[in-house]
């Protein structure tokens, strides 16, 4: 009777996992799994025993899934940020899957997840490729369409993008991410209906009832206007910052170790590398107008706009996570890793913009690893900032104290602490804009 009990397989992939057989662990940790679906010990652990094995890609699938459904587990956010950890990874699975693809070019899912790993390097047309491939081939598959709909949102077109939603959720109507989506680009004729299958998905869901929470909320703003909807933002808000808290005391801590790694009064180190392009930081808080920024340098010849690149962060968590010695060496092999993993530029680019607003954080490394680069700091009215983050839904892990108000006081208050430090080490190598004025007076 042994094989039919879900602990008995949970056991023996323990004892597998402890013994560092993370392969043989993986058939009993999925089948502990399929027998008890709402067991998230079960989930972490095959997660876990997958990237073990250099399954990134499903491990980081699979976990990213499950994520969703067990949305407190500690243990599945630390499996996707192991994966995550440095830029390399992102490229190991790009590798692995195109070795993969070579003799089955036509697996929609592991198309799927070559997208999403261009995606997340901002190689946006290989990902844009990869994903309309996949579409063609599976179009049933509701992670795929999503993954699509998301892609020609970002491209512009919301129409498709629409169309592509409300299929999944005719359907599907207890697909709460589709719901979510289409919640935020309806039009308000189409509120009454969706509200529908919004109320009905929250009578029913098990999880994720904080982002029916927020299509509510949107649907309602569609419907009824800003004001009328604020209620409903507040009982979202609540929701999803009892599930995903932010630590102030965390933020306060992350802030005194960058600071030790770069202290005002010190000569900040520098790779001495001026290789063209010379890259433009623009940061500030999200939602303060970067987008607007980056839209205007690339209008000029020679700047091209590159999105929001993860590198950064990525590159920088080891320093940041064990408050790394950060010297001449460490700047000079920051950058030629940034350089390796950046997508490629158009031939004569001579600036290139990175916009990922949170860069904030990490200037001393940025600014050691590029002596030429130049950053600007876009300072918007943070009731702007606190309002246009408090309607919408941030899965990110940095953002979460957009859920909750005393939070995202604390959080623009810390943001101008960053900004005073970095000012105070690299001076005029960083100008502050006021999104005010520059709307009023763009030239």
């Amino acid at each position: 009777s042994f094989p039919k009990d879900p602990d008995f397989h949970g056991i023996a992939g323990f004892v597998l996992t402890e013994m560092k057989r993370y392969t043989q662990s993986i058939p009993h940790f999925a089948e502990a799994s399929r027998m008890r679906p709402d067991n998230p010990q079960f989930a972490e652990n095959l997660a876990n025993a997958l990237m073990q094995t250099g399954r990134l890609d499903r491990a980081l699938a699979y976990a990213e899934k499950k994520r969703e459904q067990f949305s407190q587990s500690i243990e599945l956010v630390r499996v996707i940020d192991e994966i995550i950890s440095k830029g390399d990874s992102w490229l190991e699975i790009i590798a692995f899957v195109s070795k993969s693809l070579e003799s089955e070019p036509d697996n929609a899912q592991q198309l799927a997840m070559r997208a999403r790993a261009y995606q997340h390097i901002e190689f946006l047309a290989e990902a844009t490729r990869d994903i309309k491939r996949a579409y063609a081939l599976d179009p049933e598959d509701e992670e795929i369409a999503l993954q699509m709909a998301t892609n020609l949102s970002e491209t512009g077109d919301v129409n498709a993008c629409k169309a592509i939603l409300s299929r999944i959720v005719e359907n599907n109507p207890l697909n709460v991410r589709a719901l979510l989506k289409l919640s935020s680009i309806v039009v308000q004729e189409d509120v009454p209906a969706l509200l529908e299958y919004v109320e009905a998905a929250s009578a029913v869901a098990k999880h994720s009832k904080e982002q029916l929470a927020f299509a509510k909320a949107h649907l309602i703003r569609c419907r009824d206007g800003l004001a009328a909807s604020m209620p409903a933002y507040a009982q979202a808000n609540a929701k999803h910052h009892k599930i995903k808290p932010y630590d102030p005391a965390e933020a306060e801590q992350r802030f005194d170790n960058i600071c030790s790694i770069f202290p005002v009064g010190c000569a900040p180190p520098s790779s001495a590398l001026t290789d063209a392009p010379a890259p433009i930081f623009v940061v500030g808080q999200p939602r303060s107008g970067t987008t607007l920024m980056e839209m205007m340098l690339s209008a000029v010849q020679g700047v091209v706009g590159c999105g929001e690149f993860q590198l950064g962060a990525d590159l920088a968590r080891p320093y940041f996570a064990n408050v790394q010695r950060f010297g001449t060496e460490e700047a000079l092999a920051y950058a030629h890793s940034y350089r390796r993993l950046m997508p490629p530029l158009p031939e004569g680019t001579g600036s290139f913009v990175d916009k990922m607003p949170n860069n904030y954080q990490r200037l001393g490394l940025l600014l050691s690893a590029f002596p030429n680069a130049r950053v600007i700091d876009m300072l918007r009215d943070p009731r702007d900032v606190g309002l246009s983050a408090w309607i919408r839904l941030f899965p990110a892990r940095a953002m979460r104290y957009a859920n909750n108000l005393e939070a995202i006081a604390h959080s623009a208050n810390l943001y101008r602490k960053y900004m005073k430090h970095w000012q105070q080490l690299f001076g005029e190598r960083v100008m502050t804009v006021s999104y005010e004025a520059l709307v009023e007076d763009p030239e």
